[in-house]
């Protein structure tokens, strides 16, 4: 389903990990070890929640009759999500390496698939997808299409890596060229420039972590740390001059966000330790339209320091378990590294950090790491097993 849904509309996300997590959580059971990167994403949950109290954009009155009226509620999502999102990623682990091998080879080639199909797209103007929208009565915009359709290259930059390396494991060399060119392709012809920067990033830490090993990977960490902690501050010195900065850009995409994170950095420095809660980044459509496009900035205006040193510590204890896996399998530690690299990046430039498709995706790119990695020790298992039985037949 991810090729597909990250084609026809990424809402799907959100539903299809939502759908597994309620069938994972018969899988999840009570001598369960404790789990650090849980605990804090709880801790973050509740402070959001909390945060909901003296937040300017919380409904004052819900009536929860009726789902429009609980659909602004975020702190009460989050809550649902990381239950069920967390039930789809620790439920994935019980599945065998038989299955996780053919599943992420399915995965990665279907992928292949995607970034070709959105290739064609960009020259047919979207007809696909809109007569598939046409179908369902969803009538739409040739210039809103467009822009959907690219949307697909954001979930492929996040699972580039992984995805390559078990085509080229597989010896399907045909299908990663497709990938990486068919990619690079569909981005630069829609002209969606954070995936290919994502690239270009996760690329970067692929070759370090694969060049110099754990000690990269605390490379990574630290800057990720940084970025948590100092993302006001760089952002308020680095648009202090922003009209000038802005009007020497010519994308205005890339104006607007200068504009934006200019004016978030100056609401965080007004409230830096509690922020002005959860989803508070609405109250400003004038200056801020949904959300700053950056996750650091927003988690700073919304929840304060005390939300950034929550999503600080989850990044770095995630990145610890990466390490973690580089001992064990440089290659794949490597690729893990370029995947988490990627969906920072994204979240720095492009969507919220609570969107609901989002956080699935990330979920998503932890469980298919995690299918990739076991493909790789079901195919060192096997590699082994045969060397053995030459040796002996030889022998």
């Amino acid at each position: 389903m991810t090729p597909l849904i990250a084609f026809i509309g990424m809402q799907g996300f959100a539903a299809l990990v939502a759908i597994l997590g309620v069938g994972a959580l018969a899988f999840q059971g009570r001598t369960a070890p404790a789990n650090l990167g849980v605990a804090i994403l709880l801790c973050l949950v509740a402070w959001a929640a909390i945060s909901m109290t003296w937040s300017p954009a919380s409904p004052a009155h819900p009536n929860f009759r009726d789902y429009r009226e609980i659909e602004p509620l975020t702190g009460v999502k989050l809550v649902f999500e990381l239950a069920l999102y967390g039930a789809f990623v620790f439920g994935m682990q019980s599945i065998t390496p038989q299955t996780a091998a053919r599943a992420s080879l399915f995965l990665s080639a279907a992928l292949a698939v995607l970034v070709a199909a959105v290739t064609v797209e960009f020259f047919d103007g979207a007809a696909v997808y809109q007569a598939i929208k046409a179908a369902v009565h969803e009538k739409m915009r040739p210039d809103f299409a467009t822009r959907n359709v690219a949307r697909g290259c954001y979930v492929v930059a996040v699972l580039f890596w992984p995805a390559t390396l078990r085509l080229r494991r597989a010896l399907i060399p045909a299908l990663a060229a497709l990938l990486a060119a068919g990619f690079l392709m569909g981005a630069l012809a829609f002209r969606v420039d954070a995936p290919v920067l994502a690239l270009v990033l996760s690329s970067l830490a692929f070759a370090a972590v694969y060049a110099f090993g754990v000690l990269a990977v605390w490379g990574v960490l630290a800057c990720a740390v940084i970025y948590f902690a100092c993302a006001p501050l760089v952002a308020a010195l680095a648009t202090s001059h922003s009209p000038a900065l802005a009007s020497s850009i010519a994308k205005q995409s890339w104006q607007a966000r200068v504009e934006i994170w200019h004016f978030a950095s100056a609401q965080i420095i007004q409230n830096p330790l509690r922020g002005w809660g959860l989803e508070a980044s609405r109250a400003w459509p004038g200056q801020i339209p949904m959300h700053p496009h950056n996750a650091a900035l927003q988690i700073w205006l919304e929840l304060g320091a005390t939300g950034a040193v929550f999503a600080a510590l989850f990044w770095a204890w995630l990145f610890t378990r990466i390490a973690e896996g580089v001992r064990q399998d440089k290659t794949m530690g490597a690729a893990a590294c370029a995947s988490a690299v990627a969906y920072l990046t994204i979240g720095a430039l492009s969507f919220g950090v609570w969107q609901e498709w989002w956080l699935a995706v990330g979920a998503l790119a932890i469980v298919f790491c995690g299918f990739v990695s076991k493909s790789r020790v079901l195919d060192n298992e096997t590699s082994a097993s045969t060397g053995l039985t030459a040796l002996h037949i030889i022998r």
